[in-house]
């Protein structure tokens, strides 16, 4: 049985359509990984819920053992370089039998070129 799950985790936005645009994300997400992740979650720094500390807490309440953290942000801001490792790193903590795994965010992914370069292409 799975035993995995993938936190997409977002800004947050004041405007509450915006932040059901991320959790629409992840469900579909949630759809193309059912046989890689058992869990799938959106969280949010900012102005939305749930949190990054709510969802993987939550995560880890559904035994969860491994915890992939992917920042769905464009640039390496302080959230993606302080805020987000810092989350991470106090629940690793506390948590040490949960492996949390974060990855690069999504702005420095190498499709990203190509993916602009597609949509501009018109």
């Amino acid at each position: 049985m799975l035993n995995n799950a993938l936190i997409i985790v977002a800004h947050g936005s004041r405007k509450a359509s915006s932040n059901e645009e991320v959790k629409a994300l992840g469900e579909k997400v949630k759809s193309l990984q059912d046989k890689r992740y058992r869990v799938v979650l959106t969280a949010f720094l900012e102005f939305a819920t749930p949190t990054l500390e709510e969802s993987i807490l939550s995560c880890i309440e559904k035994g969860s053992s491994e915890i992939v953290i992917l920042p769905y942000f464009l640039a390496s801001g302080n959230h993606v370089t302080r805020d987000i490792p810092e989350i991470v790193e106090k629940i690793q903590v506390s948590h040490p039998q949960v492996s949390i795994t974060l990855k690069e965010h999504l702005g420095s992914a190498a499709g990203m070129v190509t993916l602009i370069s597609d949509m501009a292409d018109f």
